[in-house]
Protein backbone atom coordinates (compact mmCIF):
# COMPACT_ATOMS: atom_id res chain seq x y z
CA UNK A 1 0.00 0.00 0.00
CA UNK A 2 3.20 2.39 0.10
CA UNK A 3 2.67 2.67 -3.57
CA UNK A 4 -0.86 4.08 -3.00
CA UNK A 5 -0.13 6.01 -0.68
CA UNK A 6 2.69 8.25 -2.42
CA UNK A 7 0.37 8.73 -5.15
CA UNK A 8 -3.15 9.75 -3.19
CA UNK A 9 -3.75 13.35 -1.62
CA UNK A 10 -3.84 13.32 2.40
CA UNK A 11 -7.30 12.97 3.15
CA UNK A 12 -9.40 15.82 5.15
CA UNK A 13 -9.81 13.30 8.11
CA UNK A 14 -5.90 12.42 8.61
CA UNK A 15 -6.01 13.69 11.80
CA UNK A 16 -8.28 10.72 13.08
CA UNK A 17 -6.05 8.40 11.22
CA UNK A 18 -3.40 9.18 13.25
CA UNK A 19 -4.99 10.18 16.55
CA UNK A 20 -6.56 6.39 16.48
CA UNK A 21 -3.92 4.73 16.79
CA UNK A 22 -3.65 5.91 20.32
CA UNK A 23 -6.95 4.09 20.88
CA UNK A 24 -6.81 0.63 18.83
CA UNK A 25 -7.03 -2.84 20.11
CA UNK A 26 -4.10 -3.54 21.82
CA UNK A 27 -2.70 -0.04 23.22
CA UNK A 28 -3.08 0.61 26.84
CA UNK A 29 -5.65 3.38 26.27
CA UNK A 30 -7.64 0.68 24.34
CA UNK A 31 -7.82 -1.69 27.74
CA UNK A 32 -8.79 1.59 29.62
CA UNK A 33 -11.67 2.50 27.28
CA UNK A 34 -12.60 -1.23 27.01
CA UNK A 35 -12.66 -1.48 30.89
CA UNK A 36 -14.82 1.55 31.52
CA UNK A 37 -17.81 0.42 28.43
CA UNK A 38 -17.85 -3.02 30.02
CA UNK A 39 -18.37 -2.28 33.16
CA UNK A 40 -20.99 0.49 31.36
CA UNK A 41 -19.61 3.25 33.38
CA UNK A 42 -19.27 7.04 31.23
CA UNK A 43 -15.78 8.87 30.86
CA UNK A 44 -14.28 12.53 29.71
CA UNK A 45 -11.00 12.19 29.11
CA UNK A 46 -8.67 14.61 27.71
CA UNK A 47 -5.26 13.94 26.16
CA UNK A 48 -2.64 16.68 25.45
CA UNK A 49 -2.15 20.44 25.97
CA UNK A 50 -2.28 20.56 29.45
CA UNK A 51 -2.17 24.11 30.32
CA UNK A 52 -5.08 25.49 28.05
CA UNK A 53 -7.09 22.56 29.51
CA UNK A 54 -6.37 23.68 32.88
CA UNK A 55 -7.21 27.11 31.96
CA UNK A 56 -10.55 25.77 31.25
CA UNK A 57 -11.38 23.86 34.20
CA UNK A 58 -11.66 24.10 37.90
CA UNK A 59 -12.30 21.79 40.82
CA UNK A 60 -10.58 18.30 40.41
CA UNK A 61 -6.98 16.99 42.07
CA UNK A 62 -3.84 16.72 41.08
CA UNK A 63 -2.42 13.28 41.16
CA UNK A 64 0.49 13.24 38.24
CA UNK A 65 0.87 9.71 38.47
CA UNK A 66 2.23 6.95 35.61
CA UNK A 67 -0.72 5.91 33.56
CA UNK A 68 -2.05 2.33 33.49
CA UNK A 69 -5.23 1.20 32.28
CA UNK A 70 -6.17 -0.17 35.67
CA UNK A 71 -5.64 3.38 37.74
CA UNK A 72 -7.48 5.20 34.34
CA UNK A 73 -10.50 2.86 34.80
CA UNK A 74 -10.84 3.58 38.98
CA UNK A 75 -10.50 7.12 38.16
CA UNK A 76 -13.51 7.27 35.58
CA UNK A 77 -15.79 6.02 38.37
CA UNK A 78 -15.79 9.80 39.78
CA UNK A 79 -18.31 12.72 37.54
CA UNK A 80 -15.38 15.00 36.74
CA UNK A 81 -12.90 14.44 33.55
CA UNK A 82 -9.59 12.98 33.75
CA UNK A 83 -6.08 14.90 32.39
CA UNK A 84 -3.67 12.65 30.69
CA UNK A 85 0.16 14.54 29.19
CA UNK A 86 0.35 13.97 25.20
CA UNK A 87 2.47 11.07 25.29
CA UNK A 88 0.20 9.24 27.65
CA UNK A 89 2.60 8.92 30.42
CA UNK A 90 0.88 10.26 32.71
CA UNK A 91 -2.29 10.76 34.54
CA UNK A 92 -1.83 14.99 35.42
CA UNK A 93 -5.61 15.55 37.35
CA UNK A 94 -8.63 13.26 37.89
CA UNK A 95 -12.54 14.49 38.72
CA UNK A 96 -11.94 18.03 37.03
CA UNK A 97 -14.79 20.43 36.02
CA UNK A 98 -14.73 21.24 32.48
CA UNK A 99 -16.00 24.70 31.39
CA UNK A 100 -15.47 25.30 27.51
CA UNK A 101 -17.34 28.20 26.33
CA UNK A 102 -20.75 27.49 25.82
CA UNK A 103 -21.18 29.67 22.71
CA UNK A 104 -19.32 27.24 20.67
CA UNK A 105 -21.64 25.32 18.81
CA UNK A 106 -22.37 21.70 18.94
CA UNK A 107 -24.61 19.39 17.21
CA UNK A 108 -24.35 16.55 20.28
CA UNK A 109 -27.27 16.33 22.87
CA UNK A 110 -25.99 14.64 25.82
CA UNK A 111 -23.63 16.91 28.24
CA UNK A 112 -20.97 14.71 28.26
CA UNK A 113 -20.31 14.88 24.61
CA UNK A 114 -21.47 18.63 23.87
CA UNK A 115 -18.43 19.27 26.45
CA UNK A 116 -16.49 17.33 24.58
CA UNK A 117 -16.80 18.72 21.53
CA UNK A 118 -16.36 22.19 22.68
CA UNK A 119 -13.54 21.48 24.35
CA UNK A 120 -11.66 19.93 21.27
CA UNK A 121 -12.66 23.37 19.49
CA UNK A 122 -11.03 25.86 22.40
CA UNK A 123 -7.95 23.59 22.93
CA UNK A 124 -5.73 21.09 20.70
CA UNK A 125 -6.73 18.22 23.56
CA UNK A 126 -7.78 14.90 22.11
CA UNK A 127 -10.91 14.77 24.09
CA UNK A 128 -12.77 10.78 24.46
CA UNK A 129 -16.40 10.92 25.57
CA UNK A 130 -17.33 7.49 26.84
CA UNK A 131 -21.59 7.41 26.87
CA UNK A 132 -22.55 5.10 29.96
CA UNK A 133 -26.07 5.26 28.71
CA UNK A 134 -25.54 3.93 25.32
CA UNK A 135 -22.11 2.57 25.38
CA UNK A 136 -20.35 4.68 22.58
CA UNK A 137 -16.99 5.85 22.76
CA UNK A 138 -16.29 9.31 20.71
CA UNK A 139 -13.26 10.92 19.87
CA UNK A 140 -12.94 14.65 19.70
CA UNK A 141 -10.57 16.87 17.72
CA UNK A 142 -10.87 20.44 16.52
CA UNK A 143 -14.53 20.39 17.34
CA UNK A 144 -14.44 17.68 14.74
CA UNK A 145 -15.89 13.90 15.95
CA UNK A 146 -15.21 10.44 14.90
CA UNK A 147 -17.45 7.14 16.61
CA UNK A 148 -15.08 4.76 17.88
CA UNK A 149 -16.20 1.79 16.31
CA UNK A 150 -16.07 -2.04 17.70
CA UNK A 151 -14.03 -4.71 16.64
CA UNK A 152 -16.15 -7.21 15.39
CA UNK A 153 -18.09 -3.85 13.38
CA UNK A 154 -14.56 -3.32 12.03
CA UNK A 155 -14.08 -6.53 11.24
CA UNK A 156 -17.48 -6.31 9.19
CA UNK A 157 -16.84 -3.29 7.48
CA UNK A 158 -12.83 -4.59 6.54
CA UNK A 159 -13.98 -7.85 5.10
CA UNK A 160 -17.02 -6.21 3.03
CA UNK A 161 -14.60 -3.55 2.00
CA UNK A 162 -12.02 -6.45 0.86
CA UNK A 163 -15.04 -8.26 -0.73
CA UNK A 164 -15.89 -5.13 -2.98
CA UNK A 165 -12.05 -4.64 -3.98
CA UNK A 166 -12.12 -8.64 -4.78
CA UNK A 167 -14.83 -7.67 -7.12
CA UNK A 168 -13.95 -4.49 -8.62
CA UNK A 169 -10.45 -6.15 -9.26
CA UNK A 170 -11.84 -8.45 -11.29
CA UNK A 171 -14.15 -6.69 -13.15
CA UNK A 172 -10.70 -4.42 -14.13
CA UNK A 173 -8.88 -7.44 -15.11
CA UNK A 174 -11.96 -8.24 -17.65
CA UNK A 175 -11.24 -4.51 -18.90
CA UNK A 176 -7.85 -4.47 -19.05
CA UNK A 177 -7.82 -8.00 -20.60
CA UNK A 178 -10.21 -6.74 -23.50
CA UNK A 179 -7.53 -3.90 -23.64
CA UNK A 180 -4.64 -5.80 -24.06
CA UNK A 181 -6.83 -7.80 -27.71
CA UNK A 182 -7.83 -4.35 -28.64
CA UNK A 183 -3.96 -3.00 -28.67
CA UNK A 184 -2.45 -5.50 -30.08
CA UNK A 185 -5.19 -5.04 -32.80
CA UNK A 186 -5.20 -1.34 -33.14
CA UNK A 187 -8.28 -0.56 -32.68
CA UNK A 188 -8.42 1.21 -29.06
CA UNK A 189 -10.71 4.06 -28.83
CA UNK A 190 -10.46 7.11 -26.47
CA UNK A 191 -13.83 5.42 -24.30
CA UNK A 192 -11.45 1.99 -24.32
CA UNK A 193 -8.98 4.17 -22.33
CA UNK A 194 -11.07 5.80 -20.16
CA UNK A 195 -12.39 2.81 -18.73
CA UNK A 196 -9.74 1.31 -17.59
CA UNK A 197 -8.48 4.18 -15.99
CA UNK A 198 -11.37 4.84 -14.06
CA UNK A 199 -11.77 1.38 -12.96
CA UNK A 200 -8.45 1.94 -11.11
CA UNK A 201 -9.22 5.31 -9.91
CA UNK A 202 -12.27 3.18 -8.50
CA UNK A 203 -10.20 0.47 -7.05
CA UNK A 204 -7.54 2.40 -5.49
CA UNK A 205 -9.81 4.59 -4.04
CA UNK A 206 -11.73 1.67 -2.15
CA UNK A 207 -8.17 0.19 -1.05
CA UNK A 208 -7.62 3.33 1.20
CA UNK A 209 -11.10 3.05 2.38
CA UNK A 210 -10.74 -0.49 3.53
CA UNK A 211 -6.99 0.03 4.86
CA UNK A 212 -8.65 2.51 7.40
CA UNK A 213 -11.20 0.16 8.82
CA UNK A 214 -7.82 -2.09 8.71
CA UNK A 215 -5.95 -0.12 10.90
CA UNK A 216 -8.45 0.65 13.24
CA UNK A 217 -8.20 -2.25 14.20
CA UNK A 218 -4.60 -2.38 15.68
CA UNK A 219 -3.54 -5.82 16.80
CA UNK A 220 -6.45 -7.87 15.35
CA UNK A 221 -5.82 -6.76 11.63
CA UNK A 222 -3.17 -9.41 10.37
CA UNK A 223 -5.10 -11.38 7.94
CA UNK A 224 -7.34 -8.83 6.70
CA UNK A 225 -4.24 -6.70 6.15
CA UNK A 226 -2.45 -9.70 4.47
CA UNK A 227 -5.77 -10.32 1.78
CA UNK A 228 -5.57 -6.20 1.10
CA UNK A 229 -1.95 -5.76 0.13
CA UNK A 230 -2.72 -9.61 -2.03
CA UNK A 231 -4.99 -8.12 -3.94
CA UNK A 232 -3.58 -4.22 -3.93
CA UNK A 233 -0.45 -5.79 -4.99
CA UNK A 234 0.55 -4.15 -8.34
CA UNK A 235 -2.12 -2.04 -9.09
CA UNK A 236 -0.10 1.26 -9.22
CA UNK A 237 2.75 -0.37 -11.37
CA UNK A 238 -0.08 -1.79 -13.96
CA UNK A 239 -2.03 1.87 -13.56
CA UNK A 240 1.04 4.12 -14.16
CA UNK A 241 2.17 1.99 -17.41
CA UNK A 242 -1.13 2.42 -18.90
CA UNK A 243 -0.80 6.19 -18.48
CA UNK A 244 2.39 6.01 -19.84
CA UNK A 245 1.00 4.27 -22.82
CA UNK A 246 -1.63 6.50 -23.59
CA UNK A 247 -0.48 10.65 -22.45
CA UNK A 248 1.11 13.07 -24.15
CA UNK A 249 4.40 12.29 -22.40
CA UNK A 250 5.59 9.30 -21.15
CA UNK A 251 8.03 10.26 -18.55
CA UNK A 252 7.71 8.54 -14.99
CA UNK A 253 7.75 11.39 -13.10
CA UNK A 254 4.82 12.96 -15.45
CA UNK A 255 2.92 9.91 -15.30
CA UNK A 256 2.86 9.93 -11.16
CA UNK A 257 1.49 13.28 -11.51
CA UNK A 258 -1.17 12.11 -14.13
CA UNK A 259 -2.17 9.52 -11.45
CA UNK A 260 -2.28 11.57 -8.89
CA UNK A 261 -4.49 14.23 -10.26
CA UNK A 262 -7.00 11.64 -11.32
CA UNK A 263 -6.87 10.12 -8.33
CA UNK A 264 -7.95 13.77 -6.70
CA UNK A 265 -11.25 13.41 -8.68
CA UNK A 266 -14.19 11.33 -7.63
CA UNK A 267 -14.78 8.80 -9.83
CA UNK A 268 -18.54 9.42 -10.92
CA UNK A 269 -16.36 12.69 -12.17
CA UNK A 270 -14.26 10.61 -14.36
CA UNK A 271 -15.27 11.41 -18.06
CA UNK A 272 -13.66 11.30 -21.38
CA UNK A 273 -12.57 15.19 -21.39
CA UNK A 274 -11.74 15.01 -17.46
CA UNK A 275 -9.25 11.88 -18.39
CA UNK A 276 -7.85 12.99 -21.79
CA UNK A 277 -7.67 16.46 -20.12
CA UNK A 278 -5.20 14.73 -17.45
CA UNK A 279 -3.41 12.83 -20.07
CA UNK A 280 -2.14 16.24 -21.94
CA UNK A 281 -4.70 16.53 -24.91
CA UNK A 282 -5.57 20.08 -25.31
CA UNK A 283 -8.36 19.19 -27.88
CA UNK A 284 -11.25 17.62 -26.86
CA UNK A 285 -11.93 14.31 -28.36
CA UNK A 286 -14.82 12.06 -29.43
CA UNK A 287 -15.04 8.97 -27.05
CA UNK A 288 -15.01 6.28 -30.54
CA UNK A 289 -11.86 8.52 -31.37
CA UNK A 290 -8.50 5.84 -32.46
CA UNK A 291 -5.93 6.20 -30.05
CA UNK A 292 -2.56 4.43 -30.25
CA UNK A 293 -0.21 2.43 -27.34
CA UNK A 294 2.77 2.97 -26.69
CA UNK A 295 3.19 -0.42 -25.71
CA UNK A 296 4.93 -0.25 -22.13
CA UNK A 297 1.56 -2.31 -20.16
CA UNK A 298 2.30 -5.19 -23.03
CA UNK A 299 5.55 -5.37 -23.46
CA UNK A 300 6.33 -4.99 -19.50
CA UNK A 301 4.49 -8.75 -19.11
CA UNK A 302 7.28 -10.66 -20.87
CA UNK A 303 9.09 -11.79 -17.96
CA UNK A 304 12.41 -11.51 -19.10
CA UNK A 305 13.06 -7.91 -19.68
CA UNK A 306 13.64 -5.53 -17.21
CA UNK A 307 12.63 -2.15 -16.71
CA UNK A 308 15.31 -0.69 -18.77
CA UNK A 309 14.56 -2.97 -21.49
CA UNK A 310 11.23 -1.91 -22.14
CA UNK A 311 12.51 1.51 -22.05
CA UNK A 312 15.04 0.58 -25.01
CA UNK A 313 12.29 -1.54 -26.86
CA UNK A 314 9.38 1.49 -26.55
CA UNK A 315 12.21 4.37 -27.49
CA UNK A 316 12.91 2.04 -30.67
CA UNK A 317 9.24 1.42 -31.91
CA UNK A 318 7.59 4.18 -30.63
CA UNK A 319 4.19 2.58 -31.06
CA UNK A 320 2.66 -1.01 -30.33
CA UNK A 321 1.69 -1.03 -33.56
CA UNK A 322 5.32 -1.01 -34.68
CA UNK A 323 6.34 -3.58 -32.35
CA UNK A 324 3.96 -5.76 -33.85
CA UNK A 325 4.47 -5.44 -36.98
CA UNK A 326 8.60 -6.05 -36.28
CA UNK A 327 7.71 -9.35 -34.04
CA UNK A 328 6.51 -11.37 -37.41
CA UNK A 329 9.99 -10.74 -38.25
CA UNK A 330 11.63 -12.08 -35.23
CA UNK A 331 11.95 -8.60 -33.77
CA UNK A 332 15.48 -8.02 -36.22
CA UNK A 333 15.95 -4.07 -34.98
CA UNK A 334 16.47 -5.13 -31.52
CA UNK A 335 19.58 -6.44 -32.29
CA UNK A 336 21.02 -3.44 -32.39
CA UNK A 337 19.79 -2.52 -29.19
CA UNK A 338 22.09 -4.56 -27.10
CA UNK A 339 18.69 -6.38 -26.15
CA UNK A 340 19.84 -10.03 -24.76
CA UNK A 341 17.89 -13.14 -25.83
CA UNK A 342 15.84 -11.44 -28.57
CA UNK A 343 14.83 -14.93 -30.44
CA UNK A 344 13.49 -15.56 -26.62
CA UNK A 345 11.87 -11.92 -26.13
CA UNK A 346 10.04 -12.63 -30.07
CA UNK A 347 8.81 -16.15 -28.77
CA UNK A 348 7.79 -14.71 -25.40
CA UNK A 349 5.92 -11.73 -27.26
CA UNK A 350 4.37 -14.48 -29.93
CA UNK A 351 3.13 -16.42 -27.15
CA UNK A 352 1.37 -13.25 -25.36
CA UNK A 353 -0.63 -12.86 -28.11
CA UNK A 354 -1.91 -16.53 -28.61
CA UNK A 355 -3.07 -16.21 -24.94
CA UNK A 356 -4.92 -13.47 -25.65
Amino acid sequence: MDKVHALTPERSDDVFDNIIKMVISGTSLRSAVDMITHAENGALICIGDVENVLLLSNGGFKIDVPFTPQRLFELSKMDGAILLTGDLKQIVYANLHLNPDPGIMTSETGMRHRTAERMSAETDAVVIAISKRRIRTTLYKNGRALTLDTDQMLLSKGNQGLLVMQNLKDTLERESMRLSFLELDDIVTVADVVEVLSRYCTLLKTALETERYINFLGSNSGLLRNQLDEIAGGLVDTFLLVIRDYAVTDDVDDAENIARALLEVEPDKHDSHMIMTQLGFVNPMASETHISPRGFRAISRISMLDEVAVSKIIEEYGSLRAIVRDSKSGFDRLEGLGVDNVRAIAKSFLQLRSSL
